[in-house]
């Protein structure tokens, strides 16, 4: 996994989640890195990272969404 600096990737998925109301509809973490699909108004978009941080975010979206 990569370092716990910044992660552009994080920065924009965690601004749809969290502030432009795209959902959370699957989760896969594996070893590689993990990748998030998030759907709105019938979009779709994926975001993937071996970012520590973004695995953290990760964690906490299968908590807050059930995902």
């Amino acid at each position: 996994m990569a370092g716990w600096g910044d992660d552009p990737t994080l920065a924009e998925l965690r601004g749809l989640v969290y502030e432009d109301g795209w959902r959370p509809t699957s989760v896969d973490e594996s070893t590689a890195g993990d990748t998030v699909v998030v759907a709105k108004d019938g979009q779709e978009r994926r975001f993937s990272s071996d970012h520590i941080a973004f695995h953290r975010f990760v964690e906490g979206l299968r908590e807050d969404f059930g995902v």
